[in-house]
């Protein structure tokens, strides 16, 4: 209904926040309201809304701010509630709020948590009185009349009683001793109490609630069973991939040893060594007469050639580095 008030509201709470999850369409809705918290707004839409004020809960519970009393938002806004209040925009202004002076977690708070959110109050139509900090509901039960007492009519101030006073001082004698003298007829009376209706419409809403946010939870099983295991794998995955990544970096670190300055500096001068030593055993088996002249002068020469190479790039690398050292 595009002119419904009640509708009007709901449309200006998506309106004006970005983050609306509807928990039961059309009675309560939840509004995640900081970046750098985890802050949630239970938006609780009573049984006659807009005429009568949304009820607002905050959660996690045992959370302290100025606005919060008993994990229940009170501010000007809300006592002052009236018809033409825009829900949207008083839900925006809390969230505003909270990102600016976030709350902080009571320390040594004594209440007592409600699951993960906590519950509403019950929304009443009794008289509330003002402080300096927080609004109290005080509901008064009317005396039970008597049948010496006389019709509403000549009471003084009979225009502010509430109903449920109205509606028994609508009764005859009879029906008040009626209801006085038999437990069923005056449960019936009670049960049909505009109050006590609203009081079981939010009990049912909060029941529902719970029941679909039980549901809500216990869907995401099988996902969060699946992310575990896929998470699992991964891991295991990364340690397999980092064991051959150390084996693999120890085999390179290796093989850049082989190939150090310091490594070819040593390899060089025991080949300079080694070269020397082959061409004095040659020229010694000569002497000794084991060689023939052409024998001797053609492997003297190869290795005396060799030895001389070696010898020359040996000299070259230790003279860059006494020029350039390290």
């Amino acid at each position: 209904m595009a002119h419904d008030p009640k509708q009007q509201q709901i449309a200006s709470l998506f309106a004006h926040n970005g983050a609306v999850i509807v928990i039961i369409e059309g009675q309560q809705y939840e509004i995640s309201c900081s970046r750098n918290e985890n802050i949630q707004l239970l938006v609780n839409l009573p049984y006659t809304f807009p005429d009568e004020a949304p009820v607002i809960t905050v959660s996690p519970a045992g959370m302290t701010h100025p606005w919060i009393e008993s994990d229940v938002i009170v501010n000007d806004a809300l006592t002052c509630w009236s018809y033409q209040s825009n829900l949207g925009m008083l839900v925006h202004d809390i969230c505003e709020e909270f990102q600016q002076r976030p709350p902080s977690k009571r320390i040594n708070g004594t209440e007592e948590s409600y699951g993960h959110r906590p519950p509403p109050p019950i929304p009443t139509s009794t008289a509330t009185t003002t402080t300096a900090t927080s609004t109290t509901t005080i509901a008064t039960p009317p005396p039970l009349p008597t049948s010496n007492i006389p019709h509403a009519t000549s009471l003084p101030n009979s225009q502010t009683l509430n109903s449920e006073y109205t509606a028994i001082m609508n009764k005859s004698p009879e029906e008040i001793e009626e209801l006085l003298s038999n437990e069923t007829a005056f449960d019936l009376f009670f049960n049909h109490l505009d109050r006590v209706k609203n009081l079981k419409t939010v009990q049912e809403e909060l029941r529902n609630g719970n029941e679909n946010l039980a549901h809500k939870n216990l869907s995401q099983e099988d996902a969060l069973i699946k992310l575990r295991s896929e998470v699992q794998d991964l891991n295991n995955e990364y340690t397999s991939l980092k064991s051959m990544f150390t084996e693999k970096e120890k085999q390179q670190q290796e093989a850049f040893n082989r190939f150090s300055s310091s490594t070819v500096l040593t390899r060089l001068k025991a080949g300079v060594y080694e070269s020397d030593d082959l061409s004095e055993s040659v020229a010694q088996s000569f002497l000794e007469g084991s060689l023939d002249h052409d024998s001797f002068v053609k492997q003297f020469r190869e290795l005396r050639k060799v030895y001389h190479l070696r010898a020359s790039k040996l000299e070259k690398i230790q003279k860059d580095s006494l020029l350039f050292p390290s």
